[in-house]
């Protein structure tokens, strides 16, 4: 991580140019009220300044030997009002704790913002990004008392009404939400590690976002998107999360590719999303692998490989109906998935069963009728059963059907992006 912030206050320094040095002795306030606007303000630790810092003016604050900002339990500690600031190397501590007035341990105001290398130890936001665009926050760690209820924690990273950010590399655990987003467009989140929080990454109303290799696990869910379109999330992995790896609700549009989705109740919860792209996901060992419910219509699942999920896809049969007008695809080009419970043959030794993969079928009837026979999913007594319904369906229901399942788990054919 301080490799991270070394570069990217040597880039931001080489493009502004060098002002003044000033050696903060007893007060960050006073040191930057008496900068001119390009200066740097060198803060040494590890002494521990009590104060509320307002940066009004382009100046780059920097920490060595972890300096302590304490904003003794009221407030917000640093706020940043001024395009072209990068902070690097602080501890920010001790944040109000009043949600609905935005205390956090920084808020930024301004356009063009840096903040890398910190340590954001506070109740309040970690980091509010409110109305300002293009900022950088790379490296940091972030996290809160795990004592206090979730709910009145406030939220890792924060974005609101702001585009064009990059988030990369931090570390946020024990806040209520690790990142959250609203109204938060075209902003890449990667390589990020979230765990022990409510959702890892949290956004509504928030487009054409890039969710790429980051870490989510031991969250209640991993990550939940709602009310959104054209998003990319590839590449992140979503492992032993309380509830859910993944919740889709009302989102269309989007790329969901070469994600490891893994040891949660519902690996996948999508609902009312239309026209995504599924590809070369890894689903194993969810209760539910995939949970497709509410009326979604138009996505396309090729490529994905469902392992030792005790369901592997579930459909509520219900629904099964809904979607006729543009049904969901389970086969492209003649590929399917792989399904680590189908028990077709592949006589001509081509990859593709030659029969289809049917879920939604008598198992799946009696467990939406009697949830406790899940417990049996695995069995022996269930793969017969399965057996003898690929070649005598007992329903006439429409069910998730696969046409060319995969005898074998495809690598991931679209590589993971370098950051």
């Amino acid at each position: 991580m301080r490799f991270v912030a070394f570069i990217i206050f040597s880039v931001y320094l080489a493009a502004r140019g060098l002002g003044e040095t000033v050696v903060v002795t007893d007060s960050i306030s006073r040191a930057v009220s008496a900068a001119a606007a390009g200066d740097t303000i060198l803060v040494q630790g590890p002494a521990v300044f009590r104060e509320h810092v307002i940066i009004a003016k382009p100046i780059h604050l920097l920490g060595t030997n972890s300096p302590v900002i304490d904003g003794d339990g009221t407030g917000t500690v640093l706020t940043i009002n001024a395009p072209d600031t990068h902070v690097s190397g602080l501890v920010i501590r001790n944040s109000g704790a009043d949600l609905a007035g935005f205390d956090s341990g920084i808020m930024i105001r301004s356009t063009d913002v840096a903040v890398s290398d910190c340590r954001v130890e506070v109740d309040g936001f970690g980091i509010y990004i409110r109305g300002a665009d293009d900022s950088v926050i790379a490296g940091n760690t972030i996290f809160g008392n795990p004592q206090l209820p979730s709910a009145k924690r406030g939220n890792g990273i924060h974005l609101w009404k702001t585009r064009h950010n990059r988030i990369l590399n931090n570390t946020i655990h024990d806040k209520r939400d690790g990142m959250y987003f609203s109204y938060a467009d075209q902003n890449l989140i990667a390589g990020n590690q979230v765990h022990d929080t409510r959702f890892g990454i949290h956004y509504m109303y928030s487009h054409q976002n890039e969710l790429l290799t980051n870490t989510l696990s031991g969250n209640a869910v991993g990550a939940t998107l709602m009310f959104s379109r054209q998003s990319v999330v590839m590449g992140n992995q979503m492992i032993a999360n309380r509830r859910h790896g993944m919740v889709l609700k009302q989102v269309d549009n989007s790329k969901i590719i070469n994600n490891v989705i893994g040891g949660q109740n519902r690996g996948l919860f999508v609902q009312q999303a239309n026209q995504n792209r599924f590809e070369g996901n890894l689903i194993a060992t969810n209760d539910i692998g995939l949970y497709l419910s509410n009326s979604s219509e138009e996505n396309v699942f090729v490529a994905n490989s469902f392992i030792r999920n005790t369901e592997q896809v579930w459909q509520p049969p219900f629904e099964t109906q809904q979607g006729r007008k543009g049904p969901n695809a389970f086969t492209e080009k003649g590929q399917g998935n792989f399904w680590s419970d189908y028990t077709g043959a592949d006589r001509n030794q081509d990859g593709i069963g030659d029969t289809p993969y049917h879920e939604t079928d008598v198992f799946g009837y009696i467990v939406d009728r009697h949830p406790a026979a899940r417990v049996f999913a695995l069995s022996p007594a269930v793969s017969l059963l399965r057996k003898g319904e690929e070649l005598l369906p007992l329903f006439d229901t429409t069910g998730i059907t696969d046409t060319a399942p995969l005898m074998r788990p495809l690598a991931n054919s679209a590589p993971a992006p370098s950051l």
